[in-house]
């Protein structure tokens, strides 16, 4: 955060105390204030090139509203480059009130032609409580933090739930296990870390099943069915997993990962994991043909898929999908028999993760492949049947 204030020498007000005081709270929050002064101005740096440079560096700004700043031409200067760039990027804020500067002052100064009391403000306490001001200005914080957040799954719940009102957010978010929150845009992306929070199925009252019925039906149903996959993907596929196919996609070729599971669906929900976007990869379940052609038609219907599905014809074009929409996964539903695996090495190279599904008992045969976890098989069977019987009631609608 920029700290932008006025501090003549020699002031008795609480300007000094309240800059030590909030760059105490702000680095307690893990939050590295951004001074400039005569003390961090490099030998021969212009004073508004300092200025300029720290303030783009921040993420946000928080003035001190003293007697001072109000009258100094450089917190002026210091705001009026704050708001260019909210008006860019939603540069957030906020006022920190010292109690020798009412809102009608400040609304009178020089300041005021910035409309500053849009902003975000903490008003200094009496008697200097740091944990006062720590209570107001760390929502404000976190706030900043989950616009960062550059996760597109987390701000695609947010999205999803712009339309929900505030009472079932706070119903949802005590479900949940969320910590409350007055800060009315912050209940949203605190239920959506909520939603996507990795926890396994509950006998009974399941959190997450009970939040989704409280918040279920959006207004759209495409809306609803893409809260609930994303939701319960997230929730029941393991983290670990995610990594180590993510980990795997990294590997030369064959990128080979083997899943014990019973249902092909299952596979979808772990390419949906490891996707890390609001839609998955590129993925589908590879025909198995009877009989001693599994190999050919195995490769087969591989190449009938990349061309007839995402026009891919070769490793060049396979080398872009992967690029640009990350790499196509074929799920086998097949024990990945070296043979098996060594000629789907050699038929593509490059672009594919093959997922193997198999029985648990055949996990573990040799070969230059991952062995993912999965789940056991009671939380196998919730993860879908959860997501199915959701969809059927929220996710479809009449002309479906």
């Amino acid at each position: 955060m920029f700290l932008s204030r006025s501090e003549p020498n020699g002031c008795d007000c609480n300007c000094w105390p309240a800059r030590r005081a909030v760059m105490q709270v702000l680095r307690e929050l893990d939050c590295e204030p951004i001074v400039v002064d005569r003390e961090s101005l490099v030998p021969g740096q212009d004073w508004m090139e300092a200025i300029s440079d720290g303030m783009g560096s921040a993420h946000g700004m928080l003035l001190i509203v003293s007697a001072h700043a109000i009258m100094s031409p450089h917190v002026q200067n210091e705001l009026a480059m704050a708001e260019l760039r909210n008006r860019h990027d939603g540069f957030p804020v906020m006022l920190l009130m010292l109690p020798e500067v009412d809102r009608d002052t400040l609304e009178k100064s020089r300041l005021g032609s910035l409309n500053p009391t849009r902003r975000q403000t903490v008003d200094w306490p009496d008697d200097g409580d740091l944990e006062a001001i720590r209570r107001d200005i760390a929502p404000q914080l976190e706030l900043i933090r989950v616009g960062l957040n550059g996760s597109k799954v987390h701000h695609r719940v947010v999205h999803h739930l712009r339309d929900v009102d505030e009472p079932t957010l706070n119903r949802a978010s005590a479900t949940l296990g969320m910590p409350a929150e007055m800060l009315s845009p912050l209940i949203r992306h605190r239920v959506a870390t909520g939603l996507l929070m990795e926890r396994q199925s509950a006998p009974g009252n399941d959190p997450l099943r009970s939040a989704l019925t409280e918040l279920l039906p959006l207004q759209a149903s495409t809306a609803s069915r893409e809260l609930i996959e994303l939701s319960v993907t997230h929730a029941r596929v393991p983290a670990a997993d995610a990594a180590r196919m993510h980990q795997t996609v990294q590997d030369e070729a064959p990128r080979v990962a083997v899943l014990p599971a019973r249902f092909t669906d299952t596979a979808r929900r772990y390419v949906h994991r490891v996707s890390e976007q609001p839609l998955p990869w590129d993925h589908f379940v590879a025909p198995i043909t009877a009989g001693a052609g599994v190999l050919d038609g195995l490769v087969e219907g591989i190449r009938d898929f990349l061309e007839d599905q995402i026009d891919v014809y070769d490793d060049e074009t396979l080398r872009e999908h992967e690029h640009e929409f990350g790499p196509v996964v074929v799920i086998v539903p097949h024990p990945p028999d070296p043979d098996l695996v060594a000629r789907l090495g050699a038929e593509f190279p490059v672009g594919i993760l093959f997922l193997f599904v198999v029985d648990g008992a055949l996990v573990g045969a040799a070969g230059p492949h991952t062995e993912l976890e999965g789940l056991p098989e009671p939380r196998e069977e919730e993860m879908n049947r959860t997501v199915r019987r959701f969809v059927r009631k929220y996710g479809t609608s009449w002309s479906n």
